[in-house]
């Protein structure tokens, strides 16, 4: 299999992350497989060479989860990213080998199911959602559950053990190295920690949890797995406990893991599936069933399907069955979202018309806070949507967003948050956005920040910042000249006569970063950069 465009295909047409912003070279990686490719042959080809003249780089920055709470997350450059998922992808068949075989029913988390054609790499049939009904199911035939997640797993993963686990599948040892030199590189060298939010670190923290899966199964425990999310089963209280102390134990022994406190718990069969069932369907005491049939509701529609119109009429069809602004309403007005069931009504709003549309959006801006939880969601939806709204609802969001800048309000203190607007704002020209953006770009130390800001500020067409810009090019980090280079066409000849006199500086990379541009011609095709 051509694993190196198995990986481009799945980054250009499913994203590289679940977090972060999708980079402009996402779209590039969609246009030009083949170039991409050409490039990925000669890392190949050459890795030690590219590891020294094109080291590998990663944005780290702490994003939200929840209310309070926070996590590390990674974005890797986008060549690097490409592949190192190829490289995971050769030995992914070696690796879900050595997992616990998919009937068994005990591992849902990413299994391994190559499709060429559509570039998907899981078996969608295999999700957190069986994996929950499973535990409901099971739990039927024992008196408790445990219940325990690992504390900051990814980022305590070590790279010693990841590397033994890997060996262990018999995959091959020098696509293994790689695979360990780039990790090792995106966590500035210490020994430990996956970048969080790509695929190819879902696959190889798969592999490390394997040992410990392989264990408890041997030791006939019933159990079931999400990630790094345990559920297990026992005839008694004493037996819950020995299970989960023989579990703590294990994992800190074998893997420097720890469980986290707040999340382990030991319930009875009744109160367990209480909880899983509210987990599915909404929260815990909510009986509307309303709610309850809504978040069942499968809202996935594939525009490459032969029979996509008629799923889409379909599609359209079940959501009619229900209010989704007065479903919202009812959210908002609560202490703390239901976060799935927020994001499956932010899923359906997608799929409005007007006037509903419109209604969503003011809902949506007046109660942004309370939805800070899935702040990059909203602002995803808003990206997509807005524009189909009325001029006065268009006009309330921009302003609601612009006062977010002013403010400096808390909800855009993360790079992640700050990028999702500044992407947002570059949606409407005007004085108030341009401004807001680059107030954003100026006060922001983060390159993750700067570059979407760059990128926001060229599809508003401002020449004079852009122009000002040309001689910080050789301060620039990789994502910024990416990002600069590509602008350049919005300068017109000013820009073309800057590319002329630079093109020495510029990697292969950029190279087809300014092919894929130019092919697009956007001064004469109001082509924008796909943000």
């Amino acid at each position: 299999m051509d694993f190196h465009s198995l990986a481009i295909k799945n980054i250009s047409m499913h994203g590289d992350t679940d977090i972060f912003p999708y980079p402009i070279e996402n779209a590039l990686f969609y246009d030009m497989p083949e170039q991409v490719k050409a490039i990925l042959n000669d890392i190949d080809s050459n890795f030690n060479s590219w590891l020294s003249q094109y080291p590998v780089e990663s944005i780290k920055t702490c994003v939200p989860v929840g209310y309070t709470g926070f996590r590390w997350a990674s974005l890797i450059d986008p060549i690097w990213n490409a592949y190192l998922l190829s490289s995971v992808l050769k030995i992914a068949e070696e690796i879900e080998t050595n997992r616990i075989p998919k009937e068994k029913n005990l591992v849902f988390s990413y299994r391994v199911k190559f499709d060429i054609g559509t570039g998907k790499i899981f078996d969608n049939e295999i999700s957190w959602r069986l994996f929950y009904n499973t535990a409901i199911n099971y739990a039927e035939s024992y008196s408790y559950v445990v219940r325990f997640d690992i504390s900051d797993f990814y980022n305590r993963v070590y790279h010693h053990r990841l590397e033994n686990a890997l060996i262990r599948t018999n995959a091959d040892r020098e696509t293994i190295r790689r695979i360990m030199t780039i990790i090792q590189d995106t966590s500035d060298n210490v020994s430990y920690g996956l970048p969080i939010g790509g695929n190819a670190s879902r696959i190889l923290a798969e592999i490390l949890l394997n040992s410990m899966d392989q264990m408890m199964n041997s030791k006939k425990m019933k159990f079931c797995r999400f990630v790094d999310d345990y559920i297990l089963f026992a005839d008694s209280k004493e037996d819950a406990y020995i299970k989960l102390n023989w579990c703590a134990d294990y994992l800190l022994r074998n893997e420097g893991l720890a469980l986290q406190k707040s999340k382990t718990v030991i319930q009875s069969k009744a109160e367990f599936i209480s909880h899983a069932k509210a987990t599915i369907e909404g929260e815990e005491g909510d009986i509307n069933k309303d709610r309850s049939s809504f978040l069942r509701l499968h809202i996935h529609y594939d525009p490459y399907s032969s029979t996509a119109e008629q799923d889409y009429q379909e599609l359209k069809e079940r959501l009619s069955q229900f209010d989704i602004v007065s479903l919202m309403k009812s959210e908002v007005k609560k202490s703390k979202i239901h976060q799935a069931f927020s994001k499956q009504l932010l899923n359906a709003v997608s799929y409005l018309e007007e006037p509903s549309l419109s209604l969503a959006f003011n809902v949506i801006s007046s109660n942004l806070e309370i939805l800070y939880p899935i702040f990059p969601s909203v602002m995803q939806l808003t990206y997509r949507k807005l524009l189909k709204c009325d001029q006065q609802t268009v006009n309330l969001v921009i302003n609601t967003l612009c006062n977010l800048v002013e403010e400096n309000s808390y909800l855009i203190q993360t790079d992640n948050n700050a990028s999702y607007v500044a992407r947002v704002l570059s949606l409407v020209d005007s004085e108030n956005t341009i401004q807001a953006i680059v107030k954003l770009e100026s006060q922001a130390i983060s390159t993750l920040v700067k570059t979407n800001c760059l990128c926001g500020i060229a599809n508003l067409n401002n020449c004079f910042w852009l122009s000002d810009s040309k001689s910080r090019f050789s301060t620039l980090t990789k994502w910024e000249r990416r990002a600069f280079i590509a602008s350049s066409y919005y300068l017109g000849d000013e820009g073309k006569h800057w590319r002329e006199n630079t093109k020495e500086q510029f990697t292969k990379f950029e190279l087809l970063i300014r092919d894929w541009v130019a092919s697009k011609n956007p001064n004469q095709s109001n082509w924008k950069l796909p943000l």
